[in-house]
């Protein structure tokens, strides 16, 4: 995606260029040997619309020693992390910050979204609009490959295929778990390429997805955009037309899907119940091994026991304003309008 009207420093251009260069071909050479072939993974990626509770669920599955997952680290590292990552994680022990939408203590080893990895590879990104805020719009319209153009589409297969060739060396033959709402929008494409993956889909009310998706993109846009700021109200109209797209993109590919290969949860349901939900989603998707999975998700959710999620306050008018935009998905997956 071409971003020439959006001006950075020559500096900071050439620096992004040349880092990690020298390492990365080390890894090639001392590494590359090693990697999987990434066509043949069993995959169980993560989907929903940003601030539905997939972090919630990334966690509770990567619990499970079973799975394998990418890291924090590998998703921020991504031209280097199969030759630096154990190290790096020694050193740093259980050291953790927060993260900046909604104080979740994260570590380095902890479970990260591929996305940022493709981000930093190179592959087209809705993350690029974290960059460059004021073309949102135009970050946002790459998250399907298939509405890339042939060359760009090839691009991203590519980089996503090595990065996960990458990950699954680090512990062969275990199912990997991904997690992205940019996913949400692949799913056609995801199943080209792994043919037997799962999908598990979180759900959230709307009202609180749209509050939060503001103040999350917001938060992450102050921190990392190399331009400017979007104009007022630019953001939370990006927000309305996306979760329409999204939902376009999943009712196209989601009745293909074998029984096996899709679960959907609600977050309300998750938080009430996270044990019986887990075991239901283990059940739907025929991943076995829940009896040994309990003790894993029951100490993770004791460590976080203490979380306090975001609250948001819509006044009246906002929020029927989200609604008539959004009235279909209310319906779909049963949330009340708002009173």
């Amino acid at each position: 995606m071409n971003y020439s009207d959006q001006p950075i420093s020559i500096v900071a251009d050439l620096q992004s260029r040349i880092a990690g260069f020298w390492l990365a071909a080390l890894q090639r050479v001392a590494y590359g040997p090693q990697m999987t072939h990434a066509e043949s993974l069993e995959i169980i990626f993560i989907i929903g619309h940003w601030r539905s509770g997939t972090t919630l669920l990334h966690e509770l599955l990567c619990s499970d020693p079973r799975f394998n997952y990418t890291t924090t680290y590998a998703c921020m590292n991504p031209q280097v992390f199969p030759i630096t990552e154990t190290a790096v994680l020694q050193r740093a022990g259980s050291r953790s910050i927060m993260r900046p939408m909604d104080r979740m203590s994260i570590s380095l080893a902890s479970p990260q979204e591929d996305e940022f990895a493709l981000l930093a590879l190179g592959a087209a990104s809705p993350y690029e609009g974290l960059l460059f805020p004021k073309a949102l719009d135009r970050a946002m319209a790459t998250a399907d490959p298939d509405d890339l153009d042939e060359p760009q589409q090839h691009d991203w297969v590519g980089v996503f295929l090595r990065f996960l060739g990458q990950v699954a060396a680090r512990k062969p033959g275990y199912p990997m778990v991904l997690k992205s709402p940019t996913h949400s929008y692949r799913i056609k494409i995801l199943s080209r390429l792994f043919p037997n993956a799962k999908f598990v889909h979180l759900i959230r009310n709307p009202l609180n997805v749209y509050s939060s998706t503001i103040s999350m993109w917001k938060k992450l846009c102050s921190l990392y955009a190399l331009t400017g700021m979007p104009e007022d109200n630019a953001i939370a109209t990006q927000v309305i037309r996306n979760w329409i797209r999204m939902e376009e993109k999943l009712d196209a590919a989601i009745p293909s899907l074998g029984k096996s290969n899709y679960a959907r949860v609600h977050y309300e349901a998750l938080t009430a119940s996270p044990v019986a939900e887990m075991q239901r989603i283990y059940s739907e998707l025929a991943l076995g091994g829940f009896e040994q999975a309990v003790p894993h998700i029951e100490s993770h959710l004791a460590g976080h026991a203490q979380f306090e999620k975001n609250r948001f306050d819509l006044a009246a008018r906002e929020a029927s304003n989200v609604h008539r935009a959004w009235h279909h998905i209310f319906e779909k997956y049963g949330y009340a309008a708002p009173t």
